[in-house]
């Protein structure tokens, strides 16, 4: 093709004129001279930092730091895609000709107004920073600030704090005008922890008033308010480097303050309504039960009033404890069918020492219906002949439920839960096969607001396996609950499974961040219906084929247990969460097995266990900017070594949530690499089998999460993990979980050096975007291989099994290409 001189000009001029604003764009950002913009005396703040002096030692160091951090009054800006300051983006685009969209999207959206330093706000910081010090005990504290101006318009400061000696408690003394309170006072100073020879906080004080507050209202002081308490009296005269300290509670200027108050009537409105009590319209329903009178709007009552009671722990005629009372606020709320509960409480104007409580109950919505989507990609192959294949696979679920809040009168919740799911192939090609998957559940699951003993646990209590405040507790917060599930899932070329599954089993959330979920009497009937040619692949692998069949789940006394502790952030914006579980299926079946013979001749029972462990780190460095991270070990066995733990029951790695550089089941056991995955010219795509899981599984995730503009944030992740294979299986070399590698030479077979676990690690690395509106979180996540679970030739293709051991980079990812890149779709965080 020929070009005249003008004709080209004119298309270098056309690309000019499109790609102008991402060149002005890309100059602007290069040349980020933000101080161009300030005005003659204005500086910008560009870093800051806290020197806390290393004499006297500083217990937890690094904690005090970082609260001492929170104390300055200003920030400095912070940097769009980790490089651009963010100011440059306000800055630049604030001039009086920027109006357009992308000017205001630039300076509002993605900039920041500059922190500009100012003297002042620094001084009060340091004076912030001296006073929380001397708050720790640390009296002779100082703080001043340094400005670092290296560099012209620009500051970076420097918080120089000296802690000076920190004081330790020389003794305690509590007191109080009234001699019944006094006298109580000294009975719960044993349990305080202000105790002399401990280094003085008083933030211990505060707690020591709340602790001291509790207990009191729990002895009948209803009206009793730390706000009696003295300011705390500190005394360091009489021995240096110490303090007396005086805790007294100041003369009553309420005589309810100190009075004792028992319990009089109760009386219970339910489906409360504001309208109706300010009418005083008549209760037709009106009964008594334990003591405890009930009316109802109605004749008839929505809510059994026995069920009510059972959830109301104030008693007629005791003495007043805060405790209860806060447990029947619980409790009723914890019926999860009332909207709002209210508990009033006033002074019996007969009986100026008893007091009388109205429990109101706003009754929610008794049915609700809800919709979840979710939408999933994943690259995929079939097993059959080249034709078929499949790739780029889209799924789609969509899963409503339904919610009866009280369908027997009784608090009981019935949920009814729906699942139905497709995968399939968009490709215009017609040989392909357009569905690939279909996932089709229905769950229902009844749960009781009360704790239905069965014998088991009373058993447990008089056997001394349970104690009588744990029995007491599952007593008061235990729901029972009754659960039939059925699935249906087919994966084609693959197998086709259904499992229907009843469960009885009680939820105990013991406090308001643990949760413990028992399941005791469980079947599951699992039913399998293989393919052709996953078939032709059973055929060959042994160990696989086992823990593929038909099999029944029976568990009678115990079937599973798990606990869920969601963790708090502490000051420094840190949580621990944690979840175990402990599955056992088959242990009566196992016991009968011993004394009976051939009780199973076709291992149709399903015997094993399995525990997994799953532990979540967070640190929230500010409101839109964190680091995650989460450990996953799991670990099953079979009861008999002949035997394979279901498949249904075992390990998997990738997934939108696991590996996600490979597809689930795509990774692994070990190094293991299916032959199947190996093309005719030796490349791998470890993202097309789908069938390999494993006995024990390792996974280290970790996501530094950022904003990146309005409600738009970003990620940045590494995957490290894999699934193995606890026995020897010849069929799948490399499989094993080994804490030392070692020679496979078998005669006839070609030699094969077997890896240790930690080599045979897969690590992937990416890029995601987060939607995040509130509501719900829409994921799309770019992941790459770094490295894989075997040895990889120059070329990219699998290494032969040599009997010597690859060097490290043998493992690793040699050249970035586009085409590696997996795209995994997803709802929510990952973890």
């Amino acid at each position: 093709m020929n070009l005249m001189v003008p004709e080209l000009m004119g298309i270098l001029a056309g690309g000019l004129r499109r790609a102008a604003p991402v060149v002005l764009l890309a100059l602007s950002l290069t040349a980020c001279n933000v101080t161009k913009y300030l005005g003659d005396g204005e500086e910008l703040l560009t870093g800051q930092r806290i020197e806390l002096a290393k004499r006297p030692k500083v217990a937890n160091r690094s904690d005090v730091v970082y609260e001492l951090s929170t104390l300055t009054k200003q920030q400095p800006n912070g940097n769009f895609l980790f490089l651009f300051p963010r100011e440059h983006f306000y800055l630049a685009n604030s001039k009086a000709r920027d109006t357009t969209r992308i000017d205001r999207f630039l300076r509002n959206t993605i900039g920041q107004p500059p922190a500009l330093y100012s003297d002042s706000l620094s001084r009060r910081s340091a004076a912030l920073m001296a006073d929380f010090m001397r708050y720790r005990g640390y009296f002779n504290a100082t703080a001043y600030h340094e400005a670092d101006r290296r560099k012209d318009q620009k500051v970076s400061l420097i918080y120089h704090v000296e802690p000076g000696q920190r004081y330790l408690i020389d003794s305690v003394d509590y007191s109080s005008p009234a001699p019944a309170i006094d006298s109580l006072l000294q009975v719960l100073k044993a349990g305080s922890t202000l105790q002399p020879g401990t280094p003085l906080d008083l933030t211990a004080f505060d707690a020591e008033k709340a602790r001291l507050n509790v207990a009191l209202r729990n002895e009948g002081y209803a009206y009793f308010s730390s706000t009696y308490f003295d300011k705390l009296e500190i005394d360091t005269s009489q021995r240096q480097g110490y303090a007396n300290i005086y805790l007294t509670i100041l003369p009553p200027q309420d005589e309810q303050a100190y009075q004792k108050y028992t319990v009089g009537r109760i009386t219970v409105l339910t489906d409360y309504s504001p309208a109706r009590d300010a009418s005083g319209e008549a209760y037709p329903g009106d009964t008594l039960v334990e003591g405890i009178r009930f009316l109802s709007p109605s004749a008839s009552f929505r809510m059994r009033p026995d069920i009510l009671a059972d959830n109301i722990f104030l008693e007629t005629d005791s003495l007043y404890s805060r405790e209860a009372y806060e447990k029947t606020n619980l409790a009723l709320s914890g019926l999860g069918i009332y909207r709002f509960v209210r508990i009033n409480q006033l002074v019996d104007p007969l009986r100026p020492g008893v007091l009388n409580y109205q429990i109101q109950l706003s009754a929610d919505k008794r049915m609700a219906l809800g919709v979840d989507l979710d939408v999933n990609y994943t690259n995929r192959s079939q097993l059959a002949d080249v034709n078929t294949q499949v790739n780029n696979l889209i799924g789609v679920s969509v899963s409503p439920n339904f919610r009866n809040r009280n369908v027997f009168g009784g608090a009981e919740l019935l949920t009814i839960g729906l699942r139905a799911g497709v995968e399939i192939n968009p490709s215009p090609d017609s040989s392909a096969l357009f569905f690939n998957t279909i996932d089709l559940a229905a769950e229902a699951t009844l749960n009781l607001p009360r704790f239905k003993d069965f014998g088991l646990y009373g058993l447990g209590r008089k056997l001394g396996v349970f104690s009588p405040t744990f029995y007491r507790q599952l007593q008061e917060r235990a729901s029972t609950r009754y659960s039939l599930a059925y699935e249906y899932l087919f994966i084609r070329t693959f197998y086709a499974y259904t499992i229907a599954n009843a469960r009885l089993g009680y939820d105990f959330r013991r406090s308001p961040t643990s949760l413990y979920r028992i399941n005791h009497a469980a079947l599951d009937v699992l039913n399998f219906s293989v393919e052709r040619q996953f078939q032709e692949i059973l055929n060959t692998n042994r160990r696989l084929q086992l823990s593929i069949s038909d099999q029944y789940f029976v568990s009678l006394l115990f079937r599973s247990i798990e606990y869920s502790h969601i963790g708090r952030a502490d000051p420094r914006g840190r949580s621990l969460s944690f979840n175990a579980q402990f599955e056992l299926t088959g242990a009566e079946v196992f016991l009968a097995d011993q004394f009976i013979d051939n009780l199973d001749p076709d291992n149709r029972l399903a015997q094993y266990a399995l525990g997994v462990v799953d532990t979540r780190f967070k640190k929230q460095f500010s409101p839109l900017r964190s680091f995650a991270s989460r450990f996953v070990f799991g670990i099953a066995r079979p009861f008999s070594k002949d035997e394979e733990v279901p498949y249904v029951k075992q390990f998997f790695a990738g997934g939108a949530n696991s590996m996600r550089a490979w597809a689930p089941q795509g990774l692994g056991p070990g190094g293991y690499l299916d032959p199947l995955s190996i093309s005719d010219g030796g490349n791998i795509n470890n993202n097309l089998r789908l069938y390999q899981t494993g006995d024990l599984q390792l996974e280290l995730n970790f996501e530094y999460r950022f904003n990146l503009f309005s409600f738009v944030r970003g990620a940045l992740f590494t995957d490290i993990g894999n699934v193995w294979r606890l026995r020897e299986d010849p069929d799948r070399p490399g499989s094993q979980f080994l804490f030392r590698g070692r020679l496979l030479d078998d005669e006839g077979a070609e030699p094969f050096y077997h890896q240790p676990f930690y080599r045979q690690l897969a690590v992937d690395g990416g890029f995601g975007i987060r939607i995040d509106l509130s509501y719900f979180v829409f994921r799309l996540d770019l992941a790459m291989p770094l490295r894989y679970n075997y040895p990889r030739a120059t070329d990219g293709s699998r290494a032969r099994p040599f009997s010597i051991d690859y060097p490290e980079s043998a493992y690793w990812l040699r050249k970035f290409e586009f085409g590696q890149l997996r795209p995994q779709i997803g709802l929510g965080y990952p973890f």
